[in-house]
């Protein structure tokens, strides 16, 4: 049964002023995402992977084309309407973790709940800090922490808005194999449970190859658009 759409990207492009000369980093790049899914976005680098999701989520605007996700125009809104859905619908991982380092693992992944105004918000930080395996670690600070730790945090973070899509730019791209298989059965075990749209930029073939669709880019061009695992997994 197909899924409603949750992002569509009509047509996208970004140009970057470089010197005297105008850099194409995306070119003509179209497609749309069930509500859902999980999709991962892979390519070389400087394919234009990092902007693609960037565009997405209303970080930056293109220089032409549209994206719309939620039924928000994202390439248009005002920065007020573009934080607000942000806010409430998106939820972010990084490769470099972005935690703060001044609060606890605890306050980290309170910070987007808090910022909402929500109730409860330290007993569902703790809920899914416990989800994430660091029910014993919710007062140590991030330096206390390592690598793999303070990824988990930070996918605590991401998902305690239960948000409607989830962006995560190489996230296990500073852990070792055996953490970054962990990082990728938490990613998609909370996934499963919460519902959320997966868009993936990772060089990761673990998750890769539990990704329902896989988007290839190449020179800013869309040049592959996979829609089964088990095909990506033959190539």
């Amino acid at each position: 049964m197909t899924q409603p759409i949750i992002l569509s990207v009509d047509h996208l492009q970004k140009t970057f002023k470089s010197g005297a000369q105008n850099l194409s980093v995306l070119r003509d790049v179209s497609f749309a995402v069930e509500e859902g899914s999980a999709c991962a976005i892979v390519g070389p680098s400087g394919s234009g992977k990092t902007t693609l999701i960037a565009l997405c989520a209303g970080l930056e605007r293109p220089s032409g084309g549209s994206v719309f996700f939620n039924g928000v125009a994202m390439h248009s809104a005002p920065e007020e309407e573009l934080a607000r859905v942000r806010n409430q619908f998106v939820g972010f991982i990084f490769q470099s973790f972005h935690l703060l380092p001044s609060l606890t693992a605890l306050e980290n992944v309170m910070v987007p709940a808090e910022i909402r105004g929500e109730n409860h918000a330290r007993r569902r930080a703790m809920d899914f800090l416990a989800q994430v395996g660091l029910e014993s670690r919710l007062h140590h600070y991030p330096v206390q922490l390592s690598g793999g730790e303070q990824q988990r945090v930070a996918i605590a973070r991401a998902f305690i808005n239960r948000p409607k899509i989830l962006f995560a730019d190489e996230p296990t791209g500073n852990l070792d194999g055996e953490t970054g298989k962990e990082i990728v059965r938490l990613i998609f075990d909370l996934n499963a449970t919460n519902g959320t749209t997966l868009m993936l930029v990772t060089h990761d073939r673990e998750l890769t190859e539990q990704a329902t669709r896989v988007i290839g880019l190449k020179g800013g061009r869309l040049v592959s658009d996979t829609q089964e695992t088990t095909d990506v997994a033959q190539t």
